[in-house]
């Protein structure tokens, strides 16, 4: 039997969800180390994203198979109880077997914090941003980006070489001068590595006269490796992923 978990979890902690052999501070296998206490049985758990180090998920999907049915009031009282606290299952059903977290999926989005002032609180969520940007800059660059369909230029891993087709199906930013805060939201069929980083991160450069737009676009159109500041991934949140 297939079961989908949905999910939220604060990344600080991890690198990225994905098990690494070098450590066991991934998403992945602490959840999977907390499901074979309660279910018994090795359990391989199938996200519909890899979120990188320290990125966060406001509502990740997942599926693992199990042969038992699952009640799902006291398997979420007992997972949250081993799980630390900076991950939660939030709701857990069975699926048709043809269910798949990664491939069913028809787009995700991300938001990502960026804040113009000096904050306390909420402060590690945040990007801060130390240079004044030109908001028309911005949005022309943004407008490119959504005819884009080959992020080869904006990707870090050769994991997706074969693939950097995507499709953005919308991006924007919500900016709140009182409160000193930008914040982006991008949608999409699919994300390579570390790409939305590297989208905003160019964003924020070409914006802030760090790099000229005109060159960086004919970069990004030629298909070549370009000299970009990601952003950290402590402000990168996974909103939402659709079906």
């Amino acid at each position: 039997m297939r079961f989908r978990i949905d999910l939220e979890y604060d990344g600080s902690e991890y690198f990225g969800w994905q098990r690494q052999k070098n450590t066991d501070k991934t998403i992945q296998e602490v959840l999977e180390s907390s499901l074979k206490i309660i279910l018994g049985d090795d359990i391989k758990v199938t996200a519909a994203g890899r979120t990188d180090t320290g990125v966060h998920a406001l509502d990740m999907t997942a599926h693992f198979d199990f042969h038992k049915p699952i009640q799902k009031k006291s398997f979420l009282y007992s997972i949250n109880r081993i799980l630390p606290d900076d991950i939660v299952i939030k709701n857990i059903r069975k699926v048709k077997d043809e269910f798949h977290a990664r491939y069913s999926a028809i787009k995700r989005e991300y938001i990502y914090k960026i804040t113009t002032k000096d904050i306390a609180i909420g402060r590690k969520y945040f990007y801060k941003l130390n240079y004044k940007i030109d908001y028309k800059i911005l949005d022309d660059f943004l407008n490119f980006i959504k005819d884009i369909k080959c992020f080869k230029s904006l990707c870090k891993s050769t994991v997706d070489k074969h693939n950097f087709e995507c499709t953005i199906y919308d991006i924007k930013y919500k900016l709140n001068k009182n409160k000193g805060e930008l914040i982006f939201q991008i949608t999409a069929n699919r994300f390579l590595h570390s790409m939305v980083r590297a989208i905003l991160g160019a964003a924020i450069d070409v914006s802030r006269g760090r790099t000229d737009i005109k060159t960086i676009k004919k970069t990004i159109l030629n298909k070549e490796n370009i000299n970009i500041y990601y952003l950290p991934g402590n402000a990168l949140f996974l909103k939402k992923i659709y079906y």
